[in-house]
């Protein structure tokens, strides 16, 4: 269940992500959870994204070396949730299958690439569900949604990301999302987090 890591690949990273994939291993029945760490090459324009998976590999984009502890854990909890949820072998399969048609034939590379967008994309908000999917992994991870909203600023602070409008529907499902937790523990007699000590107010300084 460890990270086989590459070479260069900041210790702190293989650190991180070692407890993580064994707390996610438990928790969502994957004992046999195999996730390879390594820098993303050069020539993998990555842009202001600190990661990305691709099968079961989480390529680190070299400019995110310099995140926070905090922002690091969220970084690794979300590309594993992407693991988890069969993410990037769906889009593999996916980009795949529009390849080999292109090879075939344009038109039918049109046709499979338009199927795919008009089928799975379209319906689930251009990718939104697969991101919420991840961010919920995510926050199991750090103990709350707002705490990944915190540390999804931080991220865009330091790799000079911008806001757009699916980081928007996003966080407002995690607001929703935390919304829904603190109304269940309050029915159930348990102290709830409140908005002042680590909710929406904190997560949108």
């Amino acid at each position: 269940m460890q990270p086989r890591t590459r070479r260069f690949l900041p210790m702190e990273w293989a650190e991180t992500a070692v407890p993580i994939i064994r707390d996610l291993a438990i928790a969502q029945g994957h004992p046999k959870l195999a996730v390879h760490v390594a820098v993303a090459p050069s020539w993998l324009a990555m842009g202001s994204s600190p990661a990305m998976t691709l099968g079961n590999r989480v390529l680190i984009n070299p400019s995110a070396f310099q995140l926070p502890d905090d922002a690091r854990r969220y970084v690794m909890a979300h590309e594993i949730g992407h693991i988890l949820h069969g993410h990037s072998k769906a889009a593999f399969l996916a980009f795949a299958a529009i390849f080999l048609s292109f090879v075939i034939s344009p038109w039918l590379c049109a046709l499979v690439g338009w199927g795919y967008i008009l089928v799975f994309l379209v319906p689930n908000g251009l990718g939104d569900r697969a991101e919420y999917q991840a961010d919920a992994v995510a926050a199991s991870v750090l103990g709350s949604p707002y705490a990944v909203i915190r540390a999804q600023q931080e991220v865009m602070r330091v790799m000079l990301g911008d806001m757009v409008p699916q980081r928007e529907r996003r966080w407002k499902r995690l607001r929703a999302m935390a919304q829904a937790q603190t109304k269940s523990e309050r029915c159930s007699g348990l102290p709830g987090q409140s908005d002042e000590s680590g909710g929406e107010g904190a997560a949108e300084e």
